[in-house]
Order: structure tokens, then sequence, then C-alpha cells
């Protein structure tokens, strides 16, 4: 989602004017607008209206600007302890969108230069090579050539329109998901082929139906109503606003361990994270 929407929709709503919000963020009224429009079509919901007394939210805009305070924070607070990772030469390493903005920031608690990829093979890859020191991977694609140590193990969640799923289950088996049309990220992405894997399990192939580039807004088009999308449990806190259900995959799970290629390194990763990670022994 765009910090700029974001910091856009938050200044209309603060100072209850266009007028005086392009003011406030130094841009001319038909750019302003323009901003809170795309974050309206982003997210697939009508937060502002006008009316004779200026503007007014919607049901769906008094909910969203507190969950847009809350993003804009995190976002701020992700890109500083990002730049500090980036500006020291100790360790390098690699890690899974996922990872890097739902986990790293939280558990890693020194300086660091980080590295994202979409696949763990190509991190895996990479410290073999040693292009990087270490990476943060699905623990199913390690090799022997390499330490690792598994940290967590994660569900999957179905995200579903609440209007396609009128009645909530507690857990989706693969025989409730192949229902619907599934938006995955392209190849290569580690969540879609373990989707894949999944459904050729019972003996089926996923009905893909549409391919989203990594950077675009997934979730738009769930909203859009073209078909359901399955992620990681480590993603779910930040789509919780979205008019979404949020249903945990019976059987579809990922564990995230640390690799390196030598024991030193690894300890040494080990030693950087956050004491509140449960390492598996």
């Amino acid at each position: 989602m765009n910090q700029i929407w974001l910091e856009a929709y938050i200044a209309i709503v603060e100072e209850k004017s266009i007028t005086r919000a392009a003011n406030r963020l130094n841009i001319s009224q038909p750019a302003l607008s323009k901003q809170v429009r795309s974050l309206e079509a982003d997210v697939n919901t009508k937060l502002l209206t006008r009316s004779s007394k200026g503007i007014e939210l919607t049901k769906a805009g008094q909910h969203f600007y507190q969950q847009a305070q809350s993003l804009l924070q995190e976002m701020n607070r992700t890109r500083e302890k990002l730049m500090k990772m980036q500006q020291t030469d100790k360790l390098t390493i690699g890690c899974l969108p996922s990872i890097s903005t739902s986990f790293l920031p939280d558990v890693i608690n020194t300086d660091h230069s980080v590295f994202i990829q979409n696949h763990s093979e190509a991190l895996v890859q990479s410290v073999i090579n040693e292009q990087i020191d270490a990476a943060f991977i699905d623990a199913s694609f390690w090799t022997k050539d390499l330490f690792i140590t598994e940290l967590f193990t994660e569900n999957y969640y179905a995200v579903i329109p609440e209007q396609d799923m009128p009645v909530k289950s507690q857990m989706l088996e693969w025989k409730d998901i192949k229902k619907f049309p599934l938006i995955l990220h392209t190849s290569p992405c580690d969540s879609r082929s373990r989707i894949i894997d999944f459904a050729k399990q019972y003996g089926d192939t996923p009905q893909i139906a549409r391919e989203v580039p990594f950077g675009d807004f997934l979730y738009g088009y769930v909203l859009a109503g073209e078909g359901i999308t399955i992620v990681p449990a480590l993603l779910i806190k930040s789509i919780e606003y979205l008019n979404v259900q949020l249903i945990p995959v019976k059987d579809l799970e990922r564990t995230i361990a640390v690799c390196t290629k030598t024991e030193a390194k690894r300890n040494r990763l080990l030693s950087l994270l956050d004491k509140s990670v449960f390492i598996k022994q």
C-alpha cells in the first residue's frame, strides 16, 4: 500500500478539508484528490464523501482511518530499521518479502544489511555462493551443504471476500478451496509452489484466475471479486482491516528457518535474534 496515499487520507480526515489538507502537504488539490481516489481503488472501498457540510467519512472510512495511522507508523518504523540495517557492513542477511516486512524488523536487535528475494531456492544459492552470509528461508528448500536452524512453523490462510463465504468456517480443506479461482503471485514464488504442490497431493491442479507480479496489491483483486488467495500467517495482521475472511487451511503450512554456510555464521546470526523468538531444538 502506497505511503503517500495514506498520508493524503490521514491529512484530509484530520483537516476535514481537501483545501487545508493540500496546504498542509504542500500539493495541489487535484493531486490530493487523485491520491485518495487511488487509495479507494486500491482497497476497493469508498472512504470519503463530499457534502454541503464538507468532507464526511463513510463507515468503512472511519474504521480505515485508525488502521491507516497504525499502518503509516509501522511503515515508518520498518523503514527506519531497514535503513539502519543497511548502514553497516555486518552480516548480509537474505529473506523472503513476508519475513522482511512482518518478522525481521521485530526480531533482529542490531544493524545489518538486508537482501530480499521472493524465492527460497534463490536465497539458498546465494548463501552457497557466499553472496550473502545467512538467509531466512522456507525450510523445505534447505540443502545439506548448509547449516540450518528451524525457527517457527505457521499455517497458510485463505483470504476470501466476505460475500463469497457468508458462513465462516473454522478451517478449510483443499476440497473447499478448489471451488474458488485463485489469485497468486507470478513464479518464482515459494507460496505459489507450495499451493500447487498441495493441490497435487489431492490429484488436482489449482484454478489460477490471475497471476500478480510482486509489488502489486494482491488483495485488491480479491476485493474486486476475481477470486481468493492464500498467504502465510505472518501477513495476516497487515490485512485484517480488509473486508475479507481469513481462514486457516488444514495441512498447509511452512517452517521458517535460518541457514548459513558455516556454523560460526549461524551462531552469530542466532545471537542477534530477539529472545522472544522460539527456536526449535
